[in-house]
């Protein structure tokens, strides 16, 4: 077939096409089916016959005699599927889903609370929580339920349990403050009212307990010099550390992680260390122990370098640029 042949073709084609689309003729799509047979319905739900029937004598869903036949309203049915469970369709689609909007069963209660089912029907039973019963199954609706919830403290979600420990974990409570500075808790309460430091801070309340964050706190710890960490909160290598720089290093980096592997010991350092005694970069302290400047050693994925010969390097590259102290480098 030629251009011209096949270009004559399309508009044939064209011409087909706009006369069937403004023919009187053109044939209508066919109306929405509403009602749909008793075997039709029990073959959905994969009933046999006499379930069938007893499903429809329960009136869950509307029925009627049409030419000598009973009928079921679809629309009618495809509501009550949404808000019921006991029964499923062949295709596989999921029901219940406008019941699971709005309420919950005692099950989605027991795995929300991480709790036995027996013990949620004892909560259910002893809060007097509102339910309704669908299938002969209790289910509480979803406001009754979180209006509970968020009067109570016992009982917690996951995600709200989850949500609590990182928030613990990112703050320390008055206590924790005053041992933390080696004064008394009255001293705290002074330090968090003060106009000079009360502005440092910035407190949440847990569980109705009133606490500070440690970004906070540190920042308190940075902006002024009348209060530091107290030496008596120190594990026994730190209490034994000389560098005095290096040793407060140490305090705000436990205070941070909460976890001593973060710093290093009398005999070795981090790489931070290293930067803060070097005073470079800690990039820098990468650089130069690639270039095997100084020994290093991996204790699981962390670096740690050897203190006694990095301060040996670091006092003899002093002396060649000609900043020789005579004494240990301290920071």
């Amino acid at each position: 077939m030629n251009k011209k042949e096949e270009w004559m073709k399309e508009e044939y084609q064209d011409m087909i096409e706009a006369i069937e689309s403004h023919s009187p003729y053109k044939r209508k799509p066919s109306p929405q089916k509403k009602w749909m047979s008793v075997a039709e319905m029990g073959e959905l739900l994969g009933l046999k016959k006499t379930d069938r029937y007893w499903l429809l004598h329960k009136n869950v869903f509307e029925s009627r005699e049409i030419a000598g036949k009973l009928r079921v309203n679809i629309a009618s049915f495809e509501k009550w599927y949404a808000n019921q469970v006991k029964y499923q369709k062949v295709t596989g689609e999921e029901p219940g889903l406008e019941l699971k909007e709005w309420s919950f069963s005692v099950r989605d209660i027991a795995q929300l609370l991480e709790i036995e089912e027996s013990v949620a029907y004892d909560l259910i039973k002893r809060e007097k929580l509102e339910t309704v019963t669908i299938d002969y199954w209790k289910r509480i609706p979803k406001d009754v339920f979180w209006n509970w919830y968020n009067g109570q403290t016992k009982y917690q979600t996951a995600e709200d349990r989850k949500a609590k420990r990182e928030l613990y974990e990112a703050t320390i409570s008055m206590p924790d403050m005053a041992r933390l500075l080696g004064v008394s808790r009255g001293t705290v309460y002074t330090l968090l009212k003060s106009r000079k430091y009360g502005k440092y801070f910035s407190t949440v309340i847990i569980a109705d307990q009133k606490r500070i964050t440690k970004e906070s706190f540190q920042k308190f710890l940075d902006e002024q010099d009348e209060y530091q960490l107290s030496p008596c909160n120190d594990y026994k290598e730190l209490a034994m550390e000389e560098n005095i720089a290096l040793a407060n290093y140490r305090r705000k980096k436990l205070l941070q992680t909460g976890d001593r592997r973060c710093n290093g010991n009398l005999s070795y350092l981090t790489p931070e260390e290293a930067a803060l005694m070097a005073k470079v970069s800690r990039s820098m302290i990468v650089n130069w122990y690639q270039r095997e400047e100084f020994p290093i050693i991996h204790i699981g994925n962390r670096v740690r370098i050897c203190r006694k010969e990095f301060e040996a390097w670091l006092e003899e590259r002093r002396k060649k640029n000609g900043v020789h102290t005579g004494t240990k480098p301290q920071v």
